[in-house]
Order: structure tokens, then sequence, then C-alpha cells
């Protein structure tokens, strides 16, 4: 397990930059970012149910980096949120972890993680439960809390309504915006507020226009008008790159999903033609790309890693595919 942590690790860090700074004389080799990283990887190992159904899976994305771990959390959301308290499902691997001068006392991991997104600057990250299979998914986005073109965008379509809403109901429909979505759920995890007024802000957004809502009951959530959404799930289950598409029979000043000449995926959300399925591709571009991967697809096993990766960059130069992820059983 420890070796297994230093690999992903080691993965996840690989790009981040480190800031020069001195602390008690010496350079700082971290930053909240490489801490929050750290715990929430952590924290996977140490509260993962390993007689569950699903695995451990870790993700990295250039947007985004995703944990999930098999079981549900042993607390409510919001008490794990807050910190304090903790009931950690693994009692010996947390303290191994400890002994080795990784993760954090009981009851401050989360805490700690938000923390460090929020030092960046970055979405606040997104922590929810699926019940089946039972798993706990921990998404920590990469983009930036308001990025202006997303203000821009939203005084262009909702106009100077957008300005007479109050922060918090401004931040609900940037994060509709950004993300694609947004629920109860999240919408607690964006503010202090207590939960009931969170519950009345969503429909009453709703009623002047700013949101759709879509789901029943527990499964509901909210997107902007003539957006369709991605399920959170599925940006785990499916590993394919996850964003908004507009409805073909809403919206009719913006462009629907079409492909173009080779049958490639073109979206004004995806700055690159998308490759969802090979069935879809034109014959020839088909073959070719076949073609280049030729020998990995005719050997059971390729050891030679350079010559795959190699392979890889060649097929997926121009176009974005599904992207892959990685993860132990």
């Amino acid at each position: 397990m420890f070796d297994f942590y230093r690999k992903v690790y080691q993965k996840l860090v690989a790009d981040l930059k480190v800031p020069f700074t001195l602390e008690e004389g010496q350079r700082r080799t971290d930053t909240p970012v490489h801490i929050a990283l750290r715990e929430a990887l952590v924290n996977t190992l140490v509260h993962a149910d390993f007689t569950g159904r699903v695995s451990i899976l870790i993700v990295k994305r250039p947007d985004m980096f995703g944990f999930r771990n098999p079981g549900l959390m042993r607390l409510p959301l919001e008490d794990v949120i807050a910190g304090g308290v903790s009931d950690c499902r693994n009692r010996l691997l947390h303290q191994m972890f400890l002994l080795i001068g990784l993760g954090e006392k009981a009851g401050s991991g989360i805490p700690k993680i938000f923390s460090g997104w929020k030092s960046a600057n970055w979405r606040t990250p997104k922590l929810w439960e699926k019940t089946f299979p039972a798993q706990t998914l921990l998404e920590l986005s990469t983009a930036s809390l308001i990025p202006q073109h997303v203000l821009d965008d939203l005084h262009q379509r909702f106009g100077e309504t957008f300005d007479l809403l109050d922060d918090f109901e401004q931040v609900i429909v940037v994060t509709a915006a950004i993300e694609g979505w947004v629920n109860h759920e999240r919408a607690c995890q964006l503010t202090t507020r207590h939960s009931r007024e969170v519950t009345l802000t969503l429909p009453r957004l709703e009623s002047k226009g700013f949101l759709v809502a879509g789901g029943e009951q527990k499964s509901k959530y909210y997107t902007l008008p003539g957006i369709s959404v991605m399920t959170p799930d599925e940006v785990f289950s499916l590993g394919t790159l996850a964003s908004s598409t507009y409805n073909e029979e809403n919206a009719e000043d913006n462009q629907p999903t079409s492909r173009d000449e080779y049958g490639c995926l073109l979206n004004r959300f995806i700055d690159r033609p998308y490759i969802d399925d090979a069935d879809n591709l034109t014959e020839a571009f088909r073959d070719s790309l076949f073609a280049l991967a030729a020998v990995p697809r005719e050997r059971l096993r390729l050891g030679d890693k350079e010559l795959m990766k190699s392979v890889i960059l060649s097929v997926c130069q121009g176009s974005i595919f599904p992207l892959l992820r990685w993860g132990r059983s």
C-alpha cells in the first residue's frame, strides 16, 4: 500500500510548480496544494472499505484531480467538511501514515484539503457519495474561482438582472455555469449558510429563470437554461472529458453538437475535435488510426513503454479522446 501511495503521489504532483520560499532558512519543497493532494490520497486509502465492490481510483486530468474510495462516509457530510470529528474506518492504516509523517490528525484532513485548494483560488472541492455501489468521491477542480469570461457570458445571457442577485445567488449561478450543474449538496459546500436557506435559494433562482431543475428528489440538480450535463459519477465511471453541451431543442442562438469531416465531435466547449467512438469515424480515418496503433493492438502485452507512449501520442495528435484512468483494485 505504501508503494502504491508513493508511486501515485509522485504522478499527482509531477507537474505542480513550487515557488521559491524559505522556511527557517531552508527551501520549502511543497505548497498547500501539495499538502491537499497528499491528504486526499491518504484519506482515500485509510477510509476505504476494502471489502467493498468498487476499487480505489485516482484520476489526474489537466482540469481536475479525482479520488474515489469504496464505502460511504461514516459521518454527515457537513461534519466532515467542518472538521474536528473523525470516525476512521482503518485506524491502524491511519496510524501507519501518521508515524511516517503523512496525513493529518483525526478530523482535520478534509478542512486541510479545502483550505489548500482555496489558497490557489481554485473552485471549491466537490465531495459526495454514491450509494450503489457504495463509494465516496472527491473532485478537486483546477478551474479558477470565477473566470472573467464566465462573468461576461452570464452578463450577456441574463443582462443586468444577474447583478441584482445577492452574492450567494451569484456563486450558485456561476458554479452551474462552470461545472455544468449544481445541487443542494454542492451549494451547501459553497457557503456557511444554513442548509434551509440553500433549500429556499435554489428554487427561487429557478423561478427567476436563472436555473432549470432536473432529476427527482435526492437526485435533483440544476443547470443553466438550455444546458444538458453529465451526471457527477460519470466523471469517474466513464473516465471521459466531462463537459456541458447545449441541448439541440433549446437555446436557438447556440450551436448544437456536430461532427467534422472525419466523424469527430465538435462542441463550443471543447477546443479540439473529440473522438467519442471509433464507429462514428469515417472508414479511412478510422483505418489510419488503427494502422498507427497496429503493434499494441495485435499484442496482448507490450513491454516497451516508450513505444506505447509514442503510439498514444501519434494516435491522439490533434484530437481529444476520453482520458485514461489509472488506479489499483
